[in-house]
């Protein structure tokens, strides 16, 4: 695969967000994967890290608070945040307009993200435990309590 549009990539939702895939695991031959995700004002995910992968953003639209270890800052159209694995980090979607932000992250031997991203499907911030254990399957560890930027 060399292009997807636009409006191309298999959407999924999760956590009162939706997914958008843009390169699989597969496509990439085991390297990366990439999906925009777009979340409404006040979703988000909550303080987590990667064991194995990094991971950046790129905001398209909207804005975010964002918490990467101990920092809080917020994040607008066109900023790039990189989250090295084993970082703490968390997002919020801020403002008036959902928020659309590009993900990509490195994949290690045993990453498998369409897995863990389809075993979210219908879960919603309410569903913590189960959010967790989907997640841990695939070295991502969520912090407890859940917490969200401030």
């Amino acid at each position: 695969m060399s292009k997807v549009a636009k409006n191309e990539g298999e959407r999924i939702s999760f956590m009162g967000m939706d997914l958008i895939w843009k390169i699989t695991a597969e496509s990439s031959g085991g390297s990366l994967i990439s999906f925009i995700q777009i979340a409404p004002p006040g979703t988000g995910v909550p303080l987590h890290s990667h064991h194995t992968e990094d991971e950046f953003i790129l905001v398209e639209s909207g804005a975010l608070r964002f918490r990467l270890a101990d920092e809080s800052f917020d994040v607008a159209p066109g900023d790039v945040v990189l989250m090295p694995k084993g970082v703490p980090h968390a997002f919020m979607a801020v403002g008036d307009e959902p928020a659309r932000v590009l993900f990509t992250l490195t994949l290690s031997p045993d990453s498998d993200y369409e897995t863990m991203f389809n075993g979210l499907v219908g879960l919603g911030p309410g569903d913590f435990e189960a959010i967790q254990e989907v997640c841990a399957a695939n070295n991502l560890e969520f912090y407890f309590p859940p917490e969200m930027p401030s």
